[in-house]
């Protein structure tokens, strides 16, 4: 016995006393011509409910690879009971009936998986190429008994005559899964890494306006660069911005494809991106806004206006020089009891990071006036809320208030920003470290990011403070109040 080689069985057997089931005899059986193969009586172990026996496999070292493989999987899918008389233990009204999680055996490595939600599923283990694996064959009841039972054959069928069916099986799974299906996937992992709902919608709404009615329903697998171009070539120079973000989306679509084994060609983003080359025209959009000499007049004609949760949202978004999501949606529980900062979570965050915004001295006036607005909501419920309890104002809700001042085609809510910017630069001459991080803006170099591990907040709480007083007195500091070009402020309809 010197000349054989033995390879224990991992972990399983037949069982001795199950009904029906008969031990594969000891002299050599032949499997396929040219291949012997032992089973020799080893040893006996206990598990729960069910004795079991253990063999060894004797093969010959001169059988060839594949051969060899083939029968190591025959021998050792026989010993984890995929005799044919064990096979269809379940039935479907039992299958239909059962309820308690747990693993339901049907014979031949097919098995029904109950969770403890009761959701039901087949799975199917098998050895392949001398490795075991488990295959998902379907959810039940969208996959029947007797439907699981076929494709169950057909993996034993193929893992016995030698094909691998692990790569047919990807193989089918490519040709079926279309770019639709697979956007659907990656965007429910993606979805809550955006930071908020208007960029989820944009995600989905240029997919359903420009890539779905071209390749919705192609296969992922098959998608081609020139497909691309028919999504994204009429729009990439009329909608340039449209265009890029699309063509970015679409991409990473296509890498999820690629990583889910979908797909095996590189992305089709790729051949396209060089054919476009540069032909986007015009300068990148940035956001309208006032100079910074004109903002203390404007927060100024805010403190004549009716004071409204609106009204109040627009002041605060001013005086801490933050986004207009971070500001609608703050909560009491955010500010410190004495009003000097205020710290948002980073979910809320674009940079996924909190932040601490010193703040200025009028913002305890704004917050005294949102309590005597809204008395009920004190505690942990929203700052300035629209006219339902606990429900943040639209994003539309300040630039109406820009539109009846006057001021909407020549500023944004988020143009404020850029006006603080630009009088930190000016006015305050502080450094461009200490005003980006008033900002929350992270600093692109990863290198000089990776050592520059402060948050400026000492700084910061001196330049908040400076902001304020400008916005309040500009004459004391340099750059004084300018004038708005419209003098008439009408009331603001109701937001």
């Amino acid at each position: 016995m010197a000349e054989w080689f033995k390879a224990p069985v991992l972990k399983t057997g037949v069982g001795s006393r199950s009904p029906g089931v008969r031990i594969p005899p000891h002299p050599p059986i032949h499997i396929f011509p040219g291949f012997l193969i032992v089973l020799q009586h080893s040893s006996m172990f206990q598990i729960p409910q069910c004795q079991q026996e253990v063999h060894n496999i004797v093969l010959h070292p001169a059988i060839p690879c594949s051969t060899l493989a083939s029968g190591f999987d025959w021998a050792i899918n026989w010993v984890m009971g995929m005799a044919p008389r064990t096979l269809h233990k379940l039935n479907a009204t039992r299958v239909r009936g059962l309820k308690a999680a747990g693993l339901y055996e049907d014979g031949g490595g097919l098995r029904l998986v109950v969770s403890d939600s009761g959701a039901k599923r087949w799975v199917m283990r098998i050895s392949i190429r001398g490795t075991r694996h488990q295959l998902g064959l379907g959810s039940y009841p969208s996959v029947s008994l007797e439907r699981a039972r076929e494709r169950a054959a057909d993996i034993r069928k193929g893992a016995s005559e030698g094909r691998n069916v692990l790569a047919e099986r990807r193989a089918d799974k490519r040709g079926s899964v279309t770019f639709r299906e697979a956007f659907e996937t990656y965007f429910a992992s993606k979805a809550p890494t955006l930071s908020n709902a208007k960029h989820r919608a944009q995600w989905r709404s240029t997919m359903e306006s420009y890539a779905f009615p071209i390749i919705g329903r192609r296969a992922v697998a098959d998608v081609q660069p020139d497909e691309i171009l028919k999504v994204i070539g009429p729009i990439w120079s009329s909608k340039p911005e449209t265009a890029g973000r699309l063509l970015q989306r679409i991409d990473a679509v296509l890498h999820f494809a690629i990583a889910n084994n979908w797909r095996e060609r590189a992305s089709a983003c790729i051949g396209a991106r060089q054919v476009l080359g540069n032909r986007r025209t015009g300068e990148g959009r940035h956001h309208r806004f006032l100079p910074y000499c004109e903002v203390p007049a404007f927060v100024a004609r805010l403190h004549d206006m009716k004071p409204t949760a609106a009204r109040l949202c627009l002041e605060w978004t001013i005086l801490t020089a933050c986004r207009s999501g971070e500001a609608r949606l703050a909560r009491w529980n955010e500010v410190q009891e004495d009003a000097t900062a205020w710290t948002i979570p980073a979910e809320r965050m674009k940079a996924r990071r909190a932040h601490v915004v010193p703040l200025p001295s009028r913002c305890a006036h704004i917050l005294h006036v949102a309590r005597l607005l809204q008395p009920a909501n004190i505690g942990s419920g929203l700052i300035f809320v629209s006219g339902k309890p606990d429900r943040p104002l639209s994003d539309m809700a300040m630039t109406k208030i820009l539109r009846a001042m006057g001021v909407a085609e020549r500023a944004t809510t988020h143009g404020f920003r850029t006006a603080f910017k630009v009088w930190c630069a000016e006015v305050a001459q502080t450094t461009d470290e200490i005003s980006e991080a008033a900002l929350a803006h992270t600093i692109p170099q990863k290198v000089r990011a990776a050592y520059l591990r402060t948050d400026f907040l000492e700084q910061r709480r001196e330049l908040m403070a400076r902001w304020g007083q400008f916005l309040r007195e500009p004459s004391r500091l340099p750059g004084g109040r300018g004038r708005l070009s419209r003098q008439s402020t009408p009331e603001p309809s109701e937001v």
